[in-house]
């Protein structure tokens, strides 16, 4: 059972990262043919109306963490109470699919009232029309979190992350015959209605045949569901508050510029996501790992995973990030147009400050395995709500850029402060020994910064593919063998080593 635990979390975070590699380069490939066959007017539509959306959904990632809490803690200590368990969750997450498919229908009638003056009558039908499809995909994603947090807490990482690779594939392939053929972006969310719902098919299935899942939606636990809606609760405040950091300019740049102004912030906002997911990736597959270690009270355990981890993940992030800050001006002028070019400037500010919190990728999900993650969310909520206010005179006098600066100032608030202090205070995490281990990486990335800075200055990269993919190449080859000379540790040396002579051993 190890052995199998072992293959399924490392296969896990092969698939996790080409389920993002996919994304990625989805789209890389795919936005800028949305970009020109629906042009900035539409797009933004599209853009507002899935981000609005979302705080219709955002009660997913709080409720899906207390599945997989609970799962795993009546696993190990009373199997025989899962099936109450599973028909507890089915009938919250029933509820949550109603109130997301009524929520999009409210939006639908009452768009104009929700997003002023600064959208045509002419757009407002496309936006009716959008979230009437958009209620619908929103009530099958709410569901279909049941069937995949069991195979989550099941740790069947990789029929799970399998579904979601299709999925990644499948929505910009279906999509793009259509744009091309003329139609709105209303096609695009009708596709992704088709592709939840199939994703959903897929995971019943999975669940009720070879995972044997059975859910009892006849016995009542009050004292369960008293403990889970607590628990739940609030993750989806933090929820709110993540969807206020992320989306919430969106809605202020609505009222204040129009549907331009999104689609120059969304583009922007596009690298922070696949940022966000790439970072997110690798996290999930430990979040079995971290309740287990929770429900044995192996503190060490924890914090050994926790400063490992940190370092793992800051490989990573930082790679993204210096990218990112190095190439990114060139990129994105020769990939979305010189329309877009102050949506390299939001993309840096959402992303910098939250590089913080990311390298400390697992703190979060060990706050909710202890059940003390409720006053780190309410500080979270609190910043949210200062972001707001800030954000609000920004984006009407310098529009996206100006509201992404907002959302940088309370992000280092956020993640920067905030973070660190409750891991330490309330949590007991070892985060001053983390900041040690991360120092310790600093001597790798100096050189491939010099070198990115290098050939900027001399003016070296330009705004052409083949350019930067040149660049590109050498910059990461540089990143690799610098890490490896000046950061990396024995340990991860020797992991490194052991994994590639497993692969050549089975290509032999």
């Amino acid at each position: 059972m190890i052995g199998e635990s072992k293959k399924q979390i490392s296969a896990g975070i092969v698939i996790s990262y080409l389920v993002i590699i996919a994304q990625f380069l989805a789209g890389i490939l795919y936005t800028p043919i949305v970009l020109k066959t629906l042009g900035q007017n539409q797009y933004g539509i599209y853009s507002l109306c899935t981000s609005f959306m979302g705080y219709f959904t955002m009660m997913n990632g709080g409720v899906n963490a207390a599945y997989i809490r609970f799962f795993v803690q009546t696993k190990e200590k009373n199997p025989n109470e899962l099936p109450k368990l599973n028909g507890l969750f089915l009938k919250l997450f029933s509820v949550f699919a109603v109130i997301a498919l009524a929520g999009g229908v409210f939006a639908g009638m009452f768009s104009p009232e929700l997003f002023g003056d600064k959208i045509t009558a002419v757009e407002y039908e496309i936006v009716k029309e959008c979230f009437w499809y958009l209620s619908f995909s929103s009530a099958f994603q709410v569901i279909n979190c049941v069937f995949s947090s069991l195979i989550i807490a099941n740790e069947k990482f990789i029929f799970g992350k399998t579904v979601n690779l299709l999925m990644a594939v499948a929505n910009p392939v279906l999509t793009i015959p259509f744009l091309f053929a003329g139609y709105d972006c209303v096609v695009i969310i009708i596709i992704h209605l088709v592709t939840n719902a199939l994703a959903l098919f897929i995971n019943i299935i999975y669940c009720w045949k070879t995972l044997k899942v059975r859910f009892d939606l006849k016995e009542k636990d009050t004292k369960l569901l008293r403990d889970v809606s607590i628990f739940a609760g609030f993750i989806i405040i933090q929820g709110v508050s993540d969807q206020i950091n992320w989306q919430l300019d969106k809605f202020i740049l609505a009222r204040t510029h129009g549907t331009e102004e999104i689609s120059i912030y969304t583009v922007g906002a596009t690298f922070n996501k696949y940022f966000l997911m790439f970072s997110g990736a690798l996290s999930n597959v430990f979040i079995a790992q971290i309740n287990k270690l929770q429900a044995r009270n192996d503190k060490e355990g924890l914090n050994d995973l926790f400063i490992r981890s940190s370092r793992i993940f800051s490989y990573f992030i930082w790679f993204f990030v210096i990218a990112f800050v190095l190439f990114g001006e060139k990129f994105v002028v020769r990939w979305a147009g010189k329309d877009y070019e102050s949506s390299f400037i939001v993309g840096t500010l959402l992303m910098l400050p939250v590089t913080a919190s990311l390298t400390m990728g697992l703190g979060q999900d060990i706050a909710r395995a202890m059940n003390k993650h409720r006053l780190q969310i309410l500080i979270n909520l609190g910043i949210c709500v200062v972001n707001a206010i800030v954000s609000i005179p920004l984006a009407i006098k310098w529009g996206a850029v100006g509201s992404a600066v907002g959302t940088f100032l309370a992000e280092i608030l956020m993640c920067i402060i905030a973070e660190p202090i409750y891991y330490i205070k309330v949590l007991g995490l070892d985060v001053k020994n983390m900041a040690i281990e991360l120092l310790k990486i600093v001597p790798g990335i100096v050189l491939p910064i010099a070198f990115g800075i290098s050939i900027n200055l001399l003016k070296l990269l330009k705004a052409e593919y083949a350019n930067i993919i040149f660049w590109g190449i050498i910059f990461a080859a540089i990143y690799f063998i610098s890490m490896w000379i000046f950061a990396l540790n024995q340990s991860e040396k020797s992991t490194i080593r052991n994994i590639f002579a497993k692969f050549s051993k089975q290509n032999k």
